[in-house]
């Protein structure tokens, strides 16, 4: 499924006003996407970095630090209605499963359970990710920036055309 809008779907009443919260479903979506994704990168990050590379406890939490405050600026473009990040996110999750299966094999004391569960969640973020309740989301956030957009280009050109009235900046 494509996150990218439909021209032709996308096209919107001048009337018609986004409200300020996007719908329930949409938000309660967002939120668990959120959540498990960054168990997942905590999760697989962890199982990476330490079962695979055998880092030091200090750059296990710095590499995971540094990967989540990217991934927390990825998440807050999709909340600004950026369908670009909201599909590098999709595919964010289906890497962080695909990044767990070599640890059934590659790790000397592998934890099955801990894998299988941090797969199955990154499976279900992936198909949230896919849904249409959380694309909903994100058009939301479009359509909701491009009206405050649209509104601030407004009141410029009414402050403009009310200075040029008065000769006054």
């Amino acid at each position: 499924m494509s996150m990218i809008p439909n021209k032709s779907n996308n096209k919107k009443d001048e009337n018609e006003v986004v409200g300020l919260l996007p719908p329930i479903k949409s938000l309660i979506c967002f939120l668990i996407v959120t959540i498990l994704l960054i168990l997942g990168t905590a999760f697989s990050g962890s199982t990476v970095l330490s079962g695979y590379f055998d880092l030091t406890p200090e750059w296990l939490m710095g590499s995971l630090s540094l990967v989540i405050i990217v991934f927390c600026i990825v998440n807050f473009r999709v909340t600004r209605g950026s369908f670009l990040c909201a599909k590098v996110l999709q595919y964010y999750a289906f890497f962080l499963a695909a990044v767990c299966l070599p640890a059934f094999v590659i790790v000397e004391e592998p934890n099955y359970l801990f894998y299988f569960i941090n797969i199955f969640m990154m499976l279900i973020a992936f198909y949230l990710l896919s849904g249409k309740t959380y694309r909903k989301l994100v058009q939301y956030q479009h359509d909701h920036f491009a009206d405050i957009k649209e509104a601030r280009e407004e009141i410029k050109q009414m402050l403009n055309a009310k200075a040029d009235k008065t000769g006054h900046p």
